[in-house]
């Protein structure tokens, strides 16, 4: 559902003018402006403080989990301490280069900066507000200019702090801040896709709010452009839903509850091999699915799944080569296709989820949205050589939200997400069961607990 204002980002490297345009912008606009860039010195001046060694480990983890970070009328507040002067030193500058390449820290204070976007009328200004805040933005910005021009304009904003420092030192410093943006493995600073590039070298920041506002008058007044999809993966979509009209009398209920863009966790019951393409046939968006990783075994089947942005799983402990393509695909504001079940069952059965899909709905922040499959554990049951005809209707749930609580038990918060997930599903199948009318009831049963 499109929102009533709004998300504008602005990215790009340190110097190019971003949060000067980013308020200046926000106050033209009437908008809340939420520099993420400030949120991350406010944690780095919070390390700095403490004395936490900045790497990733047990301590840092704790140090991070009761701290507060909130913007409000400009300013930034640490534990509610106004510190928007304090982290505008070089010291905190140089130690915010090293935390934001932290899991964690990245993991705290992203959900922080997405909370309150979600509604639109919003100006967020960073590093990487339209590749990972908030990829599904409506307007995103990528400023930039030279080296020479941004190491000045730091220089002047020293001098004016009452720091004059030599120019050769200010241009070393974000010479090296750039590498380490551009080279990080963890959201690294790049152009977010469809964003507005605009050099600032030579234009005062009253010429760049300028252009930042024409641009998003001229977005206003554009058609909404169409979600980029895989021209095999459309193909092959056009010929899959043929062959399931035909076959199954596929039928989509509640298809409006899928977020239209932006990042989407599908959660959905499993009880067939035709699960993931029933799904995609009955979404308007382009789905990933992870699927069993022995799927990849079989050599030209594993080359179509793969060009069908299906991507391996392994079914038996831990797979972190999973999580982080899931976790890219969300990133990216992709849509991502989870059977927290595991494995199949039998038509109408649910059963407990496995943590996995609870772990990507709170890190992620993503819509989670449940989908119930009925029909397709009769059209093809396991044991069965090929499917059968069969009525199969795929529904599609209310959008649900997980964010990580301060100070709580992440695998308690994984394990609840994931129960709240089949507790959904259940709802979807409850509700058709009751509503079907279709002769009698459909006799169904819940295999282990799925409720609180």
């Amino acid at each position: 559902m499109a929102r009533k204002h709004p998300v504008i980002t602005i990215d790009g490297p340190a110097g190019a003018g971003k949060s000067t345009a980013a308020r200046m912008l926000a106050e033209r606009l009437s908008y809340t402006l939420i520099p993420t860039g400030a949120m991350y010195r406010a944690l780095a001046l919070s390390v700095m403080r403490s004395g936490v060694p900045v790497r990733e480990g047990a301590e840092l983890r704790a140090h991070l989990a009761p701290l507060s970070i909130t913007v409000a009328a400009g300013r930034v507040y640490l534990d509610g301490e106004d510190v928007t002067e304090p982290i505008r030193s070089r010291e905190v500058a140089q130690v915010t280069s090293d935390v934001t390449t932290l899991p964690s820290v990245r993991a705290k204070v992203t959900p922080l900066q997405r909370r309150p976007a979600a509604e639109g009328g919003v100006v967020l200004e960073g590093r990487d507000t339209g590749t990972v805040v908030c990829p599904d933005a409506e307007v995103k910005f990528f400023l930039t200019a030279s080296l020479e021009a941004r190491a000045q304009r730091r220089q002047a904003e020293l001098a004016a702090a009452g720091t004059p420092v030599a120019l050769d030192a200010i241009t070393s410093e974000l010479a090296t801040r750039d590498r380490q943006d551009e080279t990080r493995e963890l959201a690294p600073l790049r152009r977010p896709e469809g964003a507005i590039e605009l050099d600032t070298s030579g234009l005062t920041v009253d010429q760049v709010v300028e252009r930042l506002l024409a641009a998003i008058e001229h977005h206003k007044s554009a058609p909404a452009p169409a979600a980029r999809w895989s021209r095999f993966y459309a193909a092959m979509r056009i010929l899959a839903v043929a062959v399931m009209r035909l076959m199954f009398r596929l039928e989509a209920l509640g298809s409006e509850n899928v977020p239209e863009r932006g990042p989407v966790l599908m959660v959905a019951n499993h009880s067939s091999l035709l699960d993931p393409p029933l799904i995609g046939g009955a979404s308007d968006r382009q789905l990933t699915y992870l699927a069993k990783a022995e799927l990849f075994e079989i050599p030209l089947f594993s080359r179509l799944i793969r060009a069908l942005n299906a991507r391996p799983v392994r079914r038996e402990g831990a797979d972190p080569s999973a999580l982080r393509t899931a976790r890219r695909v969300l990133e990216e504001g992709g849509a991502l296709l989870v059977f927290p079940e595991g494995t199949r069952g039998e038509e109408g059965d649910i059963r407990p989820a496995k943590p996995g899909a609870g772990l990507l709905a709170v890190s992620s922040g993503a819509a989670v949205v449940p989908v119930y499959v009925r029909g397709s554990g009769r059209a093809w049951p396991k044991g069965r050589r090929f499917p059968r005809s069969a009525k199969v209707t795929v529904t599609f749930g209310k959008p649900l939200r997980f964010e990580a609580e301060r100070g709580a038990d992440r695998k308690a918060q994984y394990e609840i997400a994931s129960r709240e997930m089949m507790d959904a599903i259940s709802r979807l199948r409850d509700g058709m069961i009751a509503g079907t009318g279709q002769g009698r009831p459909e006799s169904v049963r819940v295999v282990g607990r799925s409720g609180k």
